[in-house]
């Protein structure tokens, strides 16, 4: 049974201990590298450089901003994955562009870094700020306040050697890679560009060809069921012919991956279940609703002390919840409740207010010393003495915390005015700042030093409520799970390959769900599948290879699964025969776009547009405009093959287009001639979009790059859930 932290929004956990309230983070996810020379031991290397150290630093750091930006404690396997994938990619597209400009004579060097960090501080003031570091900013703003994140910005590498403050660090850091990362690449690609020469002979052919045409046009699609019937062959001679001409790009695996089938077993409660569970959640609300003391009864049933905290209706995230704690009088009890037949829950409302929600207050904070702090200026006995002193300076003096802060604050931070949020606060302090007028003073006492709270202003007062929820999953039992695991391993144990795998279940009637091109640091085996890791880490363990059959694994007791290993595809070119299959199915697809382009040729010449559109289940639409020399994009999505059959058309004569994908009929309502443009910049800038891709200038360059680097990626091994 869970406490009431498993169905509230937890926001932000602000500690006051000497310094800025800071959330409190998990570590990553990676094991300790052992420092061997195998390459086996080794987490990463690209161009025979080991880049265990910097990976994990980089993962870290990614892992904070997340934090930071997501409101986030932790993250579930999809979103461990992303950051390990952002972490990776970009650390292979520094690695790759660093070298490539070093050998252009472009270096970045420590002064033309911290400028660029200088500019991009000084971009938070402008109309474009920075995008991570303008988030970055708003989220310290929202947990410290916009003075207090300004400051915490300025002097951020004061932070990088405080425990309490290295995350903030650990995400300035990240921010920074981010944008010098970005810089870099933009740089690079127009270095790119620039080197590229059109001639103007070449220009002027663009010129002349191109033109535009005015066309009634009709797509069909190769897959309409009008087409069922045309099968087309291919010979074992085309296969290999096609498999020559492409070993080296297409059928070059840059990263290694599986293709997984997992049979799945449920884990749900039997009805036998569900009612024992009921019977045992009303039994418990029945000695809960007769106990003498709401204490004695959470202590007796191991929930810990009754929360004393003070909600309002957003901090439940259950709507049923929310509508019973807020409609219930002070005092009443939550009988049991099924939510979603997945938690029965029950409770009470014991405590209600309106209180506001935050206080504005400004501080001086006066350590003392202690184990860990002997540096302190000052004795705990005078710095008590002085905080009360101040504390009278401020009341009887009317004066103002922001007078006295200046002879207090030390180099290393600046105590300006923040926003203290009444949840995630220690509540005896809220109380005491609560109790406090406005221009009043408190003085609260922390683990080694006092903190002079001046309250400035609160919020409007808001209904909250104290209460008490206790939670019973809804789950199956231990008797369920043993007889489902049980048929799990009978059915493990009566196959020995994919295919086996595939027929028993069909037999038996297990889903089963496949897995293509699954990553060794995936996460998932597939959208249907999410939060799998073990599968997939077993999947690509140093003894397992195709065919091979897994034990049965539990899966955060959600399931039961039994694996297989349908394809494995290894770094480097791969075999012909482990993509025959692939390539057969391409070609007939293929083929079968030219089938039925002559068969819509034979049926289009004693029919017209609109009644062949009705046959084949498609529309046509009039006055489309093609460009001769314009892109998929701009061509209403138009394959460049079918274009080049349409602009040889002659006018008014419906002609069959063939691409490689679809099939177009056209009818050419009349072409205009484009002149060709000053200086021919627009046909070089055609020319330049036909080389290097519309809108993928830059990841083209990088992929590029990256193809042709050694990347040794064993990142698998040391990632654990």
């Amino acid at each position: 049974m869970a406490a009431i932290s498993s169905i509230r929004k937890h926001g932000v956990a602000l500690m006051l201990i000497i310094g800025f309230a800071l959330l409190a983070f998990i570590l990553g996810d990676l094991t300790q590298v052992r420092q061997t020379f195998s390459n086996k031991n080794v987490m990463a290397k690209v161009d025979g450089k080991k880049m265990d150290k910097a990976y994990s630093e980089q993962y870290e750091q990614n892992t904070a901003l997340m934090r930071i930006l997501q409101n986030k404690s932790s993250f579930d396997e999809s979103e461990t994955y992303q950051i390990h994938e952002m972490t990776w990619r970009q650390m292979l597209q520094d690695a790759v562009l660093d070298k490539e400009l070093k050998a252009l004579g472009l270096q970045y060097s420590n002064q033309m870094i911290e400028d660029f960090k200088a500019d991009m501080l000084a971009s938070l003031s402008s109309n474009q700020p920075n995008q991570f570091l303008g988030q970055f900013a708003n989220a310290l703003a929202q947990m410290y306040g916009p003075e207090n994140a300004m400051a915490i910005l300025s002097n951020i590498d004061q932070y990088a050697n405080n425990d309490q403050t290295r995350e903030l660090y650990s995400a300035y850091q990240a921010i920074v890679r981010f944008a010098l990362s970005a810089e870099k690449s933009s740089h690079y690609s127009a270095l790119v560009q620039n080197t590229m020469y059109f001639s103007d002979p070449l220009a002027k052919k663009i010129a002349k060809e191109n033109r535009t045409a005015l066309v009634s046009l009709m797509p069909v699609n190769p897959q309409a069921p009008a087409f069922n019937s045309l099968s087309p062959s291919v010979t074992e001679q085309e296969m290999k012919d096609f498999y020559k001409a492409h070993k080296d790009d297409i059928f070059t695996v840059h990263e290694r991956n599986r293709d997984i089938d997992v049979a799945v077993f449920p884990i749900n409660p039997t009805p036998q279940d569900l009612k024992a569970i009921e019977d045992s959640v009303r039994a418990d609300y029945q000695q809960f609703a007769t106990a003498a003391d709401l204490a004695a009864y959470s202590a007796e049933k191991g929930n810990g002390a009754v929360d004393s905290t003070y909600y309002k209706s957003s901090d439940i995230n259950i709507p049923a919840l929310d509508s019973l704690i807020f409609k219930s009088a002070v005092g009443s009890f939550i009988e049991p409740y099924n939510y979603e037949n997945q938690k029965w829950y029950f409770g009470k409302v014991y405590g209600g207010a309106s209180r506001p929600d935050s206080i504005h207050v400004a501080t001086i904070e006066l350590p003392f010393k202690s184990a860990g702090n002997e540096s302190a200026k000052y004795s705990k006995n005078e710095a008590k003495a002085l905080a009360d002193s101040l504390k009278d300076v401020i009341l009887k003096n009317q004066a103002t915390i922001f007078q006295l802060q200046p002879n207090y604050v030390t180099s290393q931070k600046q105590d300006t005015a923040w926003w203290l949020p009444e949840r995630g606060t220690i509540p005896s302090l809220y109380d005491g700042l609560l109790a406090t007028a406005n221009g009043g003073v408190y003085i609260f006492s922390a683990p080694n030093g006092y903190i002079v709270f001046q309250v400035l202003e609160r919020t409007a007062p808001i209904e909250k409520r104290q209460f008490v929820i206790y939670d019973y999953d809804i789950a199956a039992s231990d008797a369920t799970v043993n007889a489902i695991k049980s048929q799990a391993n009978q059915f493990a144990a009566s196959i020995s390959n994919d295919k086996q795998l595939v027929d028993a279940a069909a037999k038996k009637g297990v889903q089963v769900v496949n897995g293509v091109s699954v990553l060794p640091m995936a996460a998932t085996v597939s959208q249907q599948l999410p939060a799998c890791r073990d599968i997939v880490s077993w999947a690509f363990s140093d003894d397992v290879k195709k065919d091979d059959i897994s034990d049965v694994i539990n899966v955060d007791r959600l399931f039961f699964a039994v694996a297989a290993v349908k394809n494995v595809r290894e770094n480097g070119q791969q075999k012909y025969k482990d993509v025959k299959n692939n390539i057969e199915a391409q070609l007939k697809a293929e083929k079968k776009v030219d089938l039925v382009a002559e068969q819509v040729k034979k049926a289009l010449s004693s029919s017209n547009l609109e009644t062949l559109a009705q046959q084949y289940n498609t529309q046509v639409t009039d006055s489309v405009m093609l460009s001769f020399a314009g892109d998929l994009y701009q061509n209403r999505g138009v394959e460049g093959r079918a274009i080049a059959t349409i602009f040889n058309a002659q006018p008014n004569k419906p002609v069959v287009a063939a691409g490689k994908n679809m099939v177009y009929v056209a009818n050419v309502l009349a072409f205009n001639e484009t002149p060709a443009s000053q200086g021919l910049i627009g046909e070089k800038n055609a020319l330049r979009s036909m080389v290097m891709g519309r809108d993928r200038t830059e990841s083209t360059l990088i992929t590029h790059l990256l193809n042709n680097v050694k990347i040794i990626d064993n990142r698998g091994r040391f990632y654990q859930k």
